[in-house]
C-alpha cells in the first residue's frame, strides 16, 4: 500500500533535480525514476536522444493482447530565477503545508502521483486487462521533439494506444466554487515575428524610414485589433454547465450564444483571462528586440508573438488576416502551427475519470470537457486519433494555477495526498478496462 508521505517525499527529491530546458539534463530524473521502479521489481527501458536527454518507459503486462494505456507525463521544466521566492525554486521546501519549488504543479507532482499508482497496481498484484504503460519524458516545454515525438517515431507501437492520460486539466476552485476540467482539446500554437527594415543613422536627426517606428505601430494595430469570439463546441458545452442561470453583469445567462450578444458579457468575458482565452485566438507580444546603442536609428526591428489559435481555425488564414492587420511596412515570418485534433469526451475513458473525481469529490460534482489553451504533449497521439485527455485530479486555486511558470510554484500536501488517492483510483479503474 501506498505509505503515508511518500508523495510528498518523492515529490521534493523530484524538484531537487534541476531538469530545467533548455538545456534539459533530464536523463538524472529518468535514472531517479528508475530506481524508484526497480525497487519495486518492475523493469524500465530508457532511450536518449541526445546527451544528458533521456525519456523512460515502464510497462506492466495486461492479461490480454490490445491496445495499451499510457500514462504520459514530462520531467523538464521552465527556467526559474530564485529572486522572488519564497523558496529556492529547486529546494523541495515545504513551508506551512505547501511544497515549493519549479514543477510542483506543472508537471514533476503529477508524474509521481501517475509513477505511484502505477507501481500500486504491482504492489497489489493487479494484472490489468490490457498492458499499462508509464512513460516519462524529455523536452516538453520546447516542443517536444526529443521526447514524445523522438519515442513515436523510436517506438512505432506506442501510435497504437487506446489512451493517454497526461497534463492539460485538474480540479478548479474559483470564489468557492469547484469543478473539474478534463482537456480534451487545445488550441494551436501559431507562433510569427514582424520584421522591418529601415535607414539607419544619428539618432539626433530623425527620419520617416525609421524600422522601429514600422515595428511599434504595426505591433500597436495587432495589439488593438479586437479577435471575434468563436464558441467551440467542447467550450459551448463548458461555459454553458458552469454558467447557466447565474447573472453575469446583471445578465441572465441562458446560452453563450445568445450572452455573446451582450455587451457587459463580452466585456466580463474579456476581463476572465481563461474564459477570453478559450473564446478566441488571441496573440500576446514577448520579445522585442532592435539596435544596440542608444544613438544610433537601426537598421532592422523585430517583434514576436506568441499565438494561440483554436482548433477549427484554419492557421493560414489566421496568418494571412495578421498580415493584413499589421500592414505593408512589416513583413510576418510564421514559425508554422503544430496539429490540435480535439479528442471526443463521449467515450468510457471520460465517463471512468467522473467516477473517480466523484468517488473523492461526491455524486454530483461538475466533470467538464476543457479546451487547454497552452500546448501538450497530447497533440502527438491525437494526431493518430488516440483518445488523450489531460486531466490530474488535484485541486488548485485561480492563484496558485497562476503561480505556473512564474514565482513560488507550489502545491497544497493536503491537495497532493488527495490527488494521489483520486488518481490511484482512475488508474485502477483504467486497468480493469477491457477496451471495446
Amino acid at each position: 500500500m501506498i505509505r503515508p508521505g511518500e508523495a510528498s517525499r518523492f515529490l521534493s527529491e523530484f524538484i531537487k533535480l534541476n531538469t530545467t530546458n533548455p538545456p534539459g539534463n533530464e536523463e538524472v530524473a529518468a535514472h531517479y525514476l528508475e530506481a524508484l521502479l526497480d525497487k519495486e521489481g518492475i523493469k524500465t527501458d530508457i532511450y536518449a536522444p541526445a546527451p544528458k536527454r533521456a525519456n523512460i518507459l515502464a510497462k506492466i503486462k495486461g492479461k490480454k493482447r490490445g491496445k495499451p494505456i499510457i500514462l504520459l507525463g514530462h520531467v523538464d521544466v521552465v527556467p526559474a530565477d530564485a529572486e522572488g521566492w519564497a523558496e529556492d525554486p529547486f529546494s523541495g521546501a515545504i513551508r506551512e503545508g505547501y511544497l515549493y519549488g519549479r514543477g510542483a504543479i506543472d508537471m514533476k507532482s503529477q508524474v509521481i502521483c501517475l509513477l505511484m499508482a502505477f507501481i500500486e497496481l504491482k504492489r497489489q498484484g493487479i494484472t490489468p486487462e490490457r498492458d499499462m504503460i508509464f512513460l516519462a519524458t524529455a523536452d516538453e516545454e520546447t516542443g517536444g521533439e526529443l521526447g514524445v515525438e523522438y519515442m513515436v517515431k523510436k517506438l512505432p507501437w506506442l501510435r497504437g494506444a487506446s489512451f493517454v492520460l497526461s497534463e492539460g486539466g485538474c480540479i478548479v476552485e474559483e470564489d468557492g466554487f469547484q469543478h473539474a476540467q478534463v482537456s480534451v482539446a487545445e488550441k494551436k500554437i501559431a507562433q510569427f515575428m514582424i520584421r522591418a527594415h529601415g535607414s539607419g543613422g544619428h539618432a539626433s536627426m530623425p527620419h520617416s524610414n525609421n524600422a522601429n517606428d514600422k515595428v511599434v505601430r504595426a505591433a500597436h494595430r495587432l495589439i488593438d485589433f479586437r479577435m471575434p469570439f468563436r464558441p467551440t463546441p467542447v467550450v459551448t458545452r463548458y461555459l454553458t454547465a458552469l454558467l447557466k442561470g447565474n447573472m453575469i453583469k446583471g445578465h441572465a445567462f441562458s446560452t453563450l450564444k445568445e450572452a455573446l450578444r451582450n455587451e457587459r458579457f463580452r466585456t466580463f468575458v474579456e476581463n476572465h483571462p481563461v474564459y477570453n482565452a478559450i473564446l478566441r485566438n488571441t496573440i500576446a507580444l514577448t520579445i522585442l528586440k532592435a539596435g544596440e546603442k542608444v544613438n544610433v536609428i537601426p537598421t532592422e526591428s523585430t517583434a514576436q508573438f506568441d499565438a494561440r489559435i483554436l482548433p477549427e481555425e484554419n492557421a493560414e488564414r489566421f496568418l494571412k488576416a495578421v498580415a493584413k492587420v499589421a500592414g505593408k511596412d512589416v513583413e510576418v515570418v510564421s514559425s508554422g502551427p503544430y496539429d490540435s485534433i480535439p479528442s471526443s469526451y463521449r467515450t468510457d475513458y471520460f465517463r471512468m475519470i467522473s467516477q473517480a473525481v466523484r468517488k473523492v469529490k461526491g455524486n454530483a460534482f461538475p466533470v467538464l470537457p476543457f479546451l487547454t489553451t497552452g500546448a501538450t504533449d497530447l497533440r502527438f497521439f491525437r494526431r493518430f486519433g488516440i483518445a488523450a485527455y489531460g486531466f490530474f485530479p488535484i485541486t488548485l486555486s485561480k492563484e496558485e494555477l497562476f503561480r505556473m511558470h512564474g514565482l513560488n510554484e507550489r502545491i497544497s500536501l493536503q491537495n497532493l495526498e488527495e490527488g494521489l488517492y483520486a488518481t490511484q483510483r482512475l488508474v485502477e479503474l483504467l486497468a480493469s478496462y477491457p477496451g471495446a
